[in-house]
């Protein structure tokens, strides 16, 4: 179980929440069930400037664009990159280095804390207009002011239909693909949902400029996400209090889609959310709307059960029906999420753990030792999960193959030691201390060593 507080079973229902409150510091169980990633971390070397993010510059051929477009290709740090596939983030701002340069580090810091799950992130500077390539065609005075707008269809043709392919044939990809735009590059992410509405399951507008064409443009596309009872797909809209221009239209434009959602007699499939940022001007929005964005992209694969255990503490629930119902319950949500949003994953170790400590924790040794089973047999190569059988062994008098747990528990934790990421490598010492612990215990009491 989770390493934190060793003595926790004599103490019965008293010592949970304790356990509840340090296993909570400890690790973040509202985890996505994808392979982990880890930062690299080194030992720094005097005088060698190391980077800490690193992307791959390609070039790729464009019939659209009748050139070859340059290209940034990122890919997460995982622990099995040769048999993980990733959802696809693009991001059509990337001539902008330090906006990219700040995804990348986001998106790297969400995966290592596993609130979404690895992913290539594919960042597209413009070619030769911005102004041209992110925009719809323009009319009115959309037009006079945007002279030379019109070249979405032309750029949406080679993400879609050029690039996404590329990518595909080249990296260990998965069929999500996300498409994360500011400004124009906003407007470009709506304006995909209407004109390629297959392309992407996940859209993050950031500061978007939904006053193009007097806001019909936007109008149009409210009204068509919110009719669409086929596609499945999350919509994040973001606007910063200090824009006027932006945040006037984009407020709008938000409660067109909201009161479009609610009227239209449609089983509509968006999932919607529109976030406001009062202290942010036109350049700050990118920065707290691609987190805020992906976080909420992602939480139907959220699993919270430190706030059910949390729950089942206060109330003292011991009854192991309740327990399970419990379990096979978050296991039904993180099922629908994960169809939802087309990733494929399987249920959180972290998740599964918890709940079987707190079921050893108040004598549901049998139930417990089911949960841990399950989780071993999801997670072999997991030392904790392997450490966690071995209590549930030793609960129910089965020493011997309690053993043999704790044994395999620790020689996997010698491997995850080694690990590049700080917290594996803690979870590993902890996870070492435990079931040396329960050995010397076993051996001391004369248990038979297979």
């Amino acid at each position: 179980m989770l390493k934190t507080d060793r003595d926790a079973n004599s103490r019965g229902v008293l010592g949970v929440s304790r356990f509840v409150v340090a296993a909570h510091l400890l690790f973040a169980v509202n985890l996505l069930a994808q392979p982990s990633a880890k930062a690299v971390v080194r030992a720094p070397v005097a005088g060698v400037r190391e980077a800490l993010l690193t992307v791959n510059h390609v070039r790729v051929p464009s019939k659209a664009f009748n050139t070859a477009r340059d290209i940034f290709i990122w890919q997460p740090d995982a622990e099995s990159p040769t048999a993980a596939k990733y959802p696809v983030l693009v991001f059509p701002d990337a001539e902008e280095t330090g906006q990219f340069r700040a995804a990348l580090a986001n998106v790297q810091f969400l995966i290592d804390r596993r609130l979404i799950p690895p992913m290539i992130v594919v960042g597209i500077p413009y070619l030769a207009n911005r102004s041209h390539e992110l925009s719809p065609t323009a009319t009115g005075a959309t037009a006079k002011n945007y002279p030379n707008a019109g070249g979405a269809d032309q750029t949406l043709q080679f993400i879609v239909d050029e690039l996404l392919p590329w990518v595909d044939a080249r990296y260990p990809t998965m069929p999500v693909r996300i498409l994360a735009g500011h400004s124009l590059g906003g407007l470009l992410a709506l304006y995909a949902m209407e004109s390629r509405p297959d392309a992407f399951r996940i859209v993050i507008a950031i500061s978007p400029g939904v006053f193009w064409n007097d806001g019909a443009t936007g109008d149009s596309i409210a009204l068509r996400l919110a009719t669409d009872t086929v596609r499945p797909r999350t919509l994040f809209v973001t606007s910063g209090g200090q824009e006027a221009f932006i945040d006037v239209p984009t407020t709008a434009f938000a409660a067109r889609m909201s009161a479009l959602l609610d009227s239209v007699k449609t089983n509509h499939q968006l999932r919607y959310e529109r976030r406001q940022y009062p202290r942010d001007a036109h350049s700050m929005t990118p920065l707290p709307s691609l987190v805020d964005g992906l976080r909420m992209a992602f939480e139907p694969m959220l699993v919270p059960a430190d706030s059910v255990v949390t729950e089942f503490s206060k109330r003292n629930v011991q009854d192991s029906a309740e327990i399970k119902s419990a379990v096979d319950q978050l296991e039904s949500r993180y099922a629908a999420g994960s169809a939802f949003l087309g990733v494929p994953g399987v249920f959180p170790e972290e998740a599964l753990d918890l709940l079987g400590s707190y079921a050893l924790q108040v004598k549901q040794a049998n139930l417990a030792g089911t949960l841990f089973r399950e989780n071993r047999d999801r997670y072999p190569s997991s030392s904790n999960a392997h450490e966690s059988v071995g209590e549930a062994l030793v609960a129910v008098g089965d020493t011997a193959r309690a053993v043999e747990e704790f044994r395999s528990s620790v020689a996997l934790a010698k491997v995850e030691s080694k690990s590049a990421s700080v917290l594996v490598r803690a979870q590993a010492r902890a996870v070492t201390a435990a079931a040396q612990e329960q050995l010397q215990s076993l051996h001391a009491g004369g248990a038979r060593d297979n």
